[in-house]
């Protein structure tokens, strides 16, 4: 399961238009979120914002 698991993410991540809205479009919402659901260091959506905008992420709490 662990090394088709990014063979399934990548096949995800191509499904999806990475620009279907101006603000938050489709693919940075769910590499958010997966980020946030799969990294065990954070605990709070404001780490997760404060880790994104120094990525260089441009995301508003």
């Amino acid at each position: 399961m662990l090394p088709s698991f990014p063979n399934i993410i990548k096949s995800l991540l191509k499904r999806l238009s990475p620009n279907d809205y101006p603000v938050l479009n489709t693919r940075l919402f769910f590499e958010i979120w997966l980020t946030f659901v799969l990294d065990r260091s954070l605990m709070s959506m404001r780490d997760l914002f404060y880790q994104l905008k120094h990525a260089g992420i441009s995301v508003d709490i």
